[in-house]
């Protein structure tokens, strides 16, 4: 992603520097006005949104091994298994009891087998519930 970056922001470069060599062009053509839009200022948007890219998607943790053991990976779904839709906890709001019975409940037919409860448990997390468990140490969580 970094290379991907590096390669956009020479892009950009070369793209203003070729801009700052104009004047101003008619965006609106039809209605013959003015945008008032400089080089400048499309070079400051497209860094602005280049730097937003990488809040805006979630890049793969860099050596990241799921914190439950890897024989818990070959156990299948049961056959027309639809993933539920879990309510995400956070871990400041709410109770962690309530969220364990919710996601539990969810759950349905696959809360009989753990492997297929430790799997489907990390998409029920969102901001500092998530952030703890992606720093549990694999191999850690059994049940």
């Amino acid at each position: 992603m970094q290379k991907q970056l590096a390669e956009k922001e020479a892009e950009i470069a070369n793209l203003a520097a070729r801009l700052e060599n104009r004047e101003p062009e008619k965006i609106n053509e039809a209605s013959g006005s003015e945008t008032g839009i400089t080089p400048q200022d499309i070079k400051e948007l497209i860094a602005q949104g280049i730097k937003e890219y990488p809040a805006a998607v979630s890049p793969p943790v860099l050596g990241y091994r799921n914190p439950y053991s890897t024989h818990y990976d070959s156990v299948a779904f049961p056959k027309g298994y639809q993933k539920p839709n879990f309510e995400k906890f956070d871990g400041n709001n709410g109770s962690p009891h309530e969220h364990s019975a919710h996601f539990y409940s969810a759950c349905g037919e696959t809360a009989l087998n753990d492997a297929l409860l430790i799997r489907q448990f990390v998409q029920s997390l969102k901001g500092a519930a998530f952030t703890w468990y992606t720093q549990l140490q694999p191999g850690s969580l059994h049940t």
